[in-house]
């Protein structure tokens, strides 16, 4: 009888070309991190020990000007007034990938029958190792991403069957937007009252949006940009009163009638560029799609399900800038001795790699406990037509 430790089994330990996990993670993957995609927020420089944070509000009101005093008069206080905490919870993130013995098994049957390597092993084990790790660290950047556009479109993040459907329901996390900052068109008032683009008759974009932008300028903000979502960006482009203003911007002079003609042969980016100018602001388009996997009973296998990251028919308009900050919980590095542990974004997240001797089955993981939190909701103004 053979008695095989089981580091004859650890297939993956071939891939790493004598470094250890940190190594091989430092090596490979050190420009991964460049494909973090949060416009307006960064990682807080600062880990947490629990899952409780708390954050200080900003404020983005003008520096008052000075006091004039006579000469032996001391200096007037100033207010703080518009500071406030915030508290909340932060969610933990976790994935990873099972090399079994349906992906390995030639190499498997070879090892037993010459208790050897065949001499491609190492660089089809880096292959494997580079691939679901880099995987496990961009789904967690695609969470964060997901995060950012759910909090600042819709003012909240929250789990639910369709974003987490293997993992806990209803945990929300509110932006704490003002109820005075989010305009809600209903009825007529809707850009478009039904799915063929039917305008209502009392829908006024271009006011809509101005309106906007006049009650950030009121609370002395100068430099700001609006974000939506590219296919409600594509479809406010079907409005008569934006063709229309679009079109005067471009071809003052042109007749009325030709308006709709006129636009309908522009880009998008040409568009775009004329309804900022009417505006006089730019508008960040956000592009982005996630995808959640599961397994379906219906069709007996996983499946991916694809989503899109900023809410429909959504408008916000926020300052230029920093926006918050992403709150982490620093992992705790808890395993067998035989488990090979490596972290990344500065040891926010924790990446274990590990062999069951019991199934054969070689593991990787990730874990990541990161929550996206504006701190200036005053500044965040939301338009939505429901």
């Amino acid at each position: 009888m053979n008695n095989r430790d089981y580091k004859l089994y650890d297939l993956l330990s071939n891939g790493l070309g004598g470094l250890q996990y940190q190594g091989f993670v430092d090596t490979y993957l050190a420009d991964t991190q460049n494909k973090l995609d949060v416009p307006g927020f960064s990682f807080d420089p600062d880990m947490q020990m629990d899952f409780t944070f708390s954050y200080v509000e900003a404020t983005l009101g003008m520096a008052t000007m000075a006091t004039y005093v006579d000469p032996y008069s001391p200096a007037p206080v100033k207010s703080q007034t518009g500071f406030s905490t915030q508290t909340g919870n932060i969610p933990r993130m976790k994935h990873g990938f099972a090399i079994d013995e349906k992906i390995m098994r030639e190499e498997l049957v070879f090892m037993q029958r010459t208790k050897s390597f065949s001499s491609n092993m190492a660089f089809r084990m880096r292959d494997i190792l580079f691939d679901n790790t880099e995987k496990l660290i961009l789904g967690n950047y695609n969470s964060l991403t997901y995060q950012r556009h759910q909090v600042m479109s819709k003012g909240e993040f929250e789990t639910t069957a369709s974003n987490n459907p293997d993992g806990i329901k209803t945990v929300k996390f509110s932006a704490r937007i003002p109820s005075s900052n989010v305009t809600t068109l209903t009825s007529t008032a809707r850009w478009f009252t039904d799915a063929n683009n039917t305008e209502g008759s009392a829908s006024d974009p271009i006011k809509n949006l101005m309106d906007m932008i006049d009650s950030m300028e009121n609370l002395g903000v100068l430099n700001y940009h609006f974000e939506v979502d590219k296919k409600s960006l594509q479809r406010a482009f079907n409005h008569s009163k934006i063709k229309s203003a679009i079109s005067l911007n471009l071809y003052p002079l042109a007749d009325s009638a030709n308006v709709a003609g006129l636009v309908a042969n522009l880009s998008l980016d040409a568009k775009k560029a004329a309804l900022e100018a009417v505006l006089g602001c730019p508008i960040t388009v956000i592009n982005s799609v996630v995808a959640t996997e599961s397994f379906s009973k219906t069709a007996g296998k996983t499946v991916q399900t694809q989503m899109r990251s900023f809410a429909p028919d959504t408008w916000i308009l926020v300052p230029d800038g920093s926006l918050g900050v992403i709150k982490t919980v620093e992992p705790i590095q808890l395993g067998s001795p035989s488990m090979r542990v490596a972290t990344y974004d500065g040891g926010r997240t924790l990446l274990k790699q590990w062999y069951n001797d019991e199934n054969g089955v070689q593991y990787i993981e990730s874990e990541h406990t990161s929550l996206v939190v504006p701190d200036k909701p005053k500044y965040i103004f939301r338009l939505v037509n429901a």
